[in-house]
């Protein structure tokens, strides 16, 4: 490969942003880590000084070529370019990429957070009249946190991480391409299963809701899944998770029941809805949110839960369990998520199309 074949643009500052640019770079990469203008201040530490050290699963000290709020900069050049945030950072990061990309260049989103690769490249369309190749995948390659100043803890390396790209003919090349990187990847039927395999929003909002009053009284911290998650719990996810597989069978879709596929990512050992999560290895000692205004409710039911809704609507799909949590959560956080919702149909540029004009839109070419 050439070096511009083997430079990389990652869009985003967080845990998962610097994780991905270390790992790259480690691995012989010429990496450019950017973040909006409004958040580079947060990166204050790597703009003077292009490092990021890896801890935990992988040891390291990563040279990057620039750490910038320059879009141009950023991606001038670049054959790969990885948007690595959450869901809501995705529109503003496809806006200022919309400027800077050129057709050749190709774009993942990591992960797609339900519908990330549909929203972003329809965000290039308005702004260009072209979209690129936009994939995504439906996980985070591995657990991460920030270690200090220029540190990134790896806690753990996901095992099972699906890739899919719009157009599907673009899926494999990209697996084969980052692979050697992240050796979880394998290649999905379309962004419509990467879209259904994300599983925060089957596993989060059920522990958040029914813990809501504990989230809002502890002041020492608690565990997530082995003090959250309890029979009741379970069941919750368990109906949460039944709703998903029925729309991924509408679809055309054959989904992993979501402890099977945490049993296959390397999170826990069986396929349990009560064990999986409370008993899994790769889900303790995470801590817990210490509020309830969390992207386990802000993100993965205005970007995850409303978006399936919608899915549903078009395939004929009732979701009677999800339709409740996410009115329960409008409530509790005193919002609206229906009928506007944060990632609906219109925005994935799906607006309008029957399940037989949804389904050529995401799987055809």
């Amino acid at each position: 490969m050439s070096a511009d074949e083997r430079t990389v643009a990652v869009l985003g500052g967080g845990a998962g942003a610097r994780a991905a640019a270390a790992e790259l770079a480690l691995e012989g990469w010429t990496v450019r880590l950017w973040d909006l203008p409004e958040f580079i201040g947060e990166m204050a530490d790597l703009t003077g000084e292009h490092r990021v050290e890896l801890h935990g699963e992988v040891e390291g000290r990563a040279e990057l070529e620039a750490v910038t709020d320059d879009i141009d900069e950023a991606c001038a050049g670049a054959s790969l370019i990885l948007i690595v945030t959450q869901a809501a950072a995705h529109r503003p990061i496809a806006e200022e990429l919309a400027r800077a990309i050129t057709y050749d260049q190709r774009v993942v989103v990591m992960p797609g957070s339900t519908g990330g690769a549909l929203e972003v490249a329809e965000v290039i369309r308005d702004e260009r009249g072209f979209a690129p190749t936009v994939a995504e995948t439906a996980t985070l390659p591995y657990a991460a946190r920030l270690h200090g100043p220029h540190g990134v803890k790896i806690i753990h390396h996901v095992r099972l991480v699906k890739l899919a790209s719009l157009p599907p003919a673009e899926t494999r090349s990209l697996v084969r391409l980052l692979k050697p990187v992240f050796p979880g990847l394998t290649a999905a039927e379309n962004v419509l299963e990467t879209s259904l395999s994300n599983g925060n929003p089957v596993i989060h909002p059920a522990v958040m809701l029914l813990n809501a009053a504990w989230i809002e009284r502890v002041e020492d911290g608690w565990e997530f899944y082995s003090e959250g998650v309890t029979p009741a719990v379970a069941r919750l996810i368990e109906a949460v998770d039944e709703e998903r597989l029925a729309l991924g069978a509408a679809m055309g879709l054959e989904l992993m029941p979501e402890p099977e596929m945490s049993v296959e990512q390397g999170y826990s050992r069986v396929a349990d809805y009560l064990v999986a999560y409370r008993d899994g290895p790769g889900f303790q000692s995470l801590g817990g949110p210490q509020n309830l205004e969390h992207r386990y409710l802000t993100e993965d039911v205005a970007y995850g839960m409303v978006t399936w809704l919608q899915f549903g609507q078009v395939f004929g799909v009732a979701m009677p369990v999800m339709e409740s949590m996410v009115q329960i959560t409008a409530v509790l956080l005193g919002c609206s998520y229906r009928p506007d919702a944060a990632r609906g149909l219109k925005e994935l540029g799906l607006a309008g199309l029957s399940a037989e004009e949804l389904l050529a839109h995401c799987c055809a070419g």
